[in-house]
């Protein structure tokens, strides 16, 4: 528009020149009538001389005007297409001084304008070249502080990981490193800015409210101007710029700072747009642990890294026992909310840099950095005795246990794949020895097993006192009273942690120490008896088992009553439970016959793994039958396992002998012995093997039974 209008007024002045020129011939032909004296020739002559004089000078008069002007302004156009702003000098009058002016204003807002552009150019290469935005904030930072001029910039950034609260970076004029800072954000404010998305000045500073402009308030800012980053309709980041003094550029800066805000936007919406693909490609969508490509390349980094033994670490492969019966019987519903917990408890259960991921269904692993032997025992107890925990979910009480395998690396494989393959190894051999314990990996050919389980290890076990009795409840299937326990032996080991017997029980016999181990257990067994009965909560009967290398010395007999006889109890509460091929022992049948006579009770454990007919125990001193729990493990559903445990109960009870079914680990089956009126039951289903202190509990709590503890049974 201002061309248009100087080139109007310019113009008009040409034209009143030409029409100056075009009057002064007729005012020369006006001249030469009054001349008549002249003649014709001679006047129309000295016309066209004076014409040709006025032309002459309006055309100087014009050259000397305009012509400057209009070359400086065609070099001066010249010079913007190359992006140049060339100086224009005014000359002539005030029509080309005015639009050398007008050149000059439009010029330097051209200027400024593709300063602009290349400074949001630059801008959007930092953003878009980065996968995170805070690796180029103080790129960024920079960057608007010099398009603004303003006398200081942050950006906050909400904290993912701590909500209400975010992270401020901040550049100012003549400070350099700036450190991060931590503020709480304001509801309120945050609910605000949603509704201004171009932005709002704030002239006064609340501590509170205005939390994110503390750190520009304390470089000597007073006026701020502040524009939301909106992602999804959600304020994600706030960018804020600050003045000493109130500018005098509000439009145009209200508008660089709604370009630079929308940018941002963009970049934020990339960046969680990018984290959440790699989410989706990386982490479980049920635990939201790492996957199984995630722990491979995860695992591979700590095996390079320990290659060179600077390092050492261990993986723990994890596989839940029976799992399948939770979605069978409850529904996967239930069985992922079990998954949720399990992938809690196990995170609990490492350190900050350890590696906790699900690969797929029950299984798990977990990396351990900086570790040896014996810390990756400890982690594994720990994580078996977790997992043991009670979880409820809605009105049911669910309780699990898992086999795990461990690898220490870089000793137990050449890579990655052998690691996973001699964890997975170990802890199918935990399974094996009867599930909710770990093994480690062995080189020496079984895969997993102990290497130090001989006579020096078991001796060091004795001597250091490393074992200890945990004691499975048993209860009358009839009404879901207590009515005994079960002492079982566990080895503290300090590499492999918690050993159950049939891991070390098969060494001690080889090496003859069973003897001396059965003797430890006898005495402390009947020291816990004496113990509950001083309490005031007396049980009405402990099982402890015994071997036939126990029977086969002469002793056994009087070491048994001197046990008794130490802690004062009577005979009847110690029930002594022996293998099957016992019955067909003649010298040990000869030391049954004698605890017979002391009063000791005789139960026949096992019943069932091998086929041993049930009438042999017609001429034998034994009272109770215990079922093997590999046989309850398949009723009811396996018919013919179904039938064989219904004739057994029906039996022994023709003889005279009560009947005990061990693994009980399912409604369906406790209900099956109830309907064939087993006499007592011990399993996973009713109680797991507890500790002295939790048996205590279960006795005081016994002591008056209620409707919620006779129905654990009932």
């Amino acid at each position: 528009m201002v061309w248009t209008a100087l080139s109007s007024r310019m113009g008009r002045r040409i034209a009143a020149a030409l029409c100056l020129c075009s009057a002064l011939p007729l005012a020369g032909f006006a001249l030469a009538a009054g001349w008549l004296e002249l003649s014709t020739a001679h006047a129309l002559l000295a016309a066209a001389l004076l014409a040709a004089l006025c032309v002459s000078v309006a055309t100087l008069h014009l050259a000397q005007r305009y012509v400057p002007a209009l070359g400086a302004a065609r070099a001066g156009i010249a010079a913007l297409q190359e992006r140049r702003l060339t100086v224009l000098r005014s000359s002539g009058g005030d029509e080309p001084r005015a639009l050398l002016e007008a050149l000059a204003t439009c010029a330097a807002h051209l200027q400024e304008q593709f300063r602009v552009l290349e400074t949001l150019g630059e801008i959007d290469r930092l953003l878009l070249g980065s996968a995170a935005l805070e690796h180029v904030l103080d790129a960024v930072l920079s960057r608007v502080q010099a398009l603004t001029h303003c006398h200081c910039v942050s950006i906050t950034l909400r904290d993912g990981d701590a909500p209400g609260r975010g992270r401020v970076y901040i550049a100012a004029a003549a400070l350099d490193d700036l450190p991060v800072s931590r503020v709480a954000l304001d509801s309120d404010m945050l609910a605000t800015l949603v509704t201004e998305p171009e932005g709002l000045t704030i002239a006064r500073c609340e501590e509170a409210r205005h939390s994110f402009l503390k750190p520009l308030k304390d470089t000597g800012a007073d006026v701020f101007w502040v524009w939301p980053v909106i992602v999804s309709g959600r304020v994600e980041a706030i960018l804020a710029v600050g003045f000493t003094e109130v500018p005098d550029s509000g439009p145009r800066l209200s508008r660089c700072g709604g370009e630079l805000a929308a940018r941002l936007a963009v970049a934020l919406s990339r960046s969680a747009r990018d984290e959440r693909l790699y989410r989706q490609a990386h982490y479980d969508p049920l635990t939201a642990l790492p996957n199984r490509l995630l722990f491979r390349d995860r695992l591979s980094q700590q095996f390079e890294g320990s290659a060179g033994g600077a390092s050492r670490g261990a993986l723990l492969y994890i596989d839940l026992d029976h799992f399948k019966r939770v979605n069978d019987g409850f529904g996967h519903g239930v069985g992922d909310q079990l998954l949720t917990v399990v992938a809690q408890r196990l995170r609990a259960c490492v350190k900050e840099g350890d590696l906790v991921a699900r690969l797929g269904g029950d299984e798990f692993t977990i990396v351990l950095r900086e570790v040896g032997d014996i810390g990756a025992a400890a982690v594994a107890q720990r994580v078996s005795e977790t997992l043991q925990l009670p979880v409820r979910i809605g009105e049911s009480e669910h309780r699990i246990s898992a086999s795990i395998g461990v690898t220490l690396f870089p000793d137990d494989g050449a890579g990655i794949e052998d690691l996973v393959r001699n964890a997975d190894t170990a802890m199918y051999r935990a399974k094996d020895l009867g599930r909710g314990r770990f093994m480690f990996y062995d080189h020496g050919g079984t895969g997993a097993q102990p290497s130090f389980l001989g006579s020096p290890g078991l001796q060091r076990a004795l001597r250091k006192r490393e074992f200890s009795l945990f004691y499975q409840p048993q209860f009358a299937v009839a009404d879901g009273t207590l009515a005994g326990v079960e002492a079982l032996l566990r080895w503290h080991t300090p590499r492999d942690g918690v050993r159950h017997p049939d891991e070390f029980v098969p060494a001690a016999e080889g090496s003859g120490l069973i003897v001396d181990i059965g003797g430890w257990v006898l005495d402390a067994a009947c020291s816990q008896l004496a113990a509950w009965r001083d309490a005031g909560i007396a049980l009405p009967r402990m099982a402890v088992n015994v071997c036939a290398q126990q029977l086969h010395d002469a002793e056994f007999p009087r070491t048994v009553r001197r046990a008794l006889d130490r802690h004062a109890l009577a005979a009847d509460l110690l029930e002594l439970e022996l293998a099957p091929s016992v019955l067909e022992d003649g010298e040990a049948k000869e030391s049954l016959a004698r605890l017979a006579q002391l009063g000791v009770r005789l139960a026949l454990d096992n019943f069932g793994a091998d086929e041993s007919p049930i009438g042999d125990l017609r001429q034998d001193p034994i009272g109770m039958v215990k079922i093997d729990r590999a046989l309850i493990g398949r009723v009811p559903h396996d018919g013919e396992s179904a039938a064989a445990v219904a004739a057994g109960i029906k039996m022994a009870h023709a003889l005279g002998k009560r009947i005990v079914a061990q693994g009980v680990e399912r409604i369906e089956q406790l209900d099956f012995l109830r309907r064939h009126q087993c006499d007592l039951a011990q399993g996973f289903y009713l109680a797991r093997p507890l500790s002295a202190a939790a048996v205590t509990e279960l006795l005081r709590s016994r002591a008056s039974p209620s409707d919620d503890e006779a129905r654990e049974v009932g």
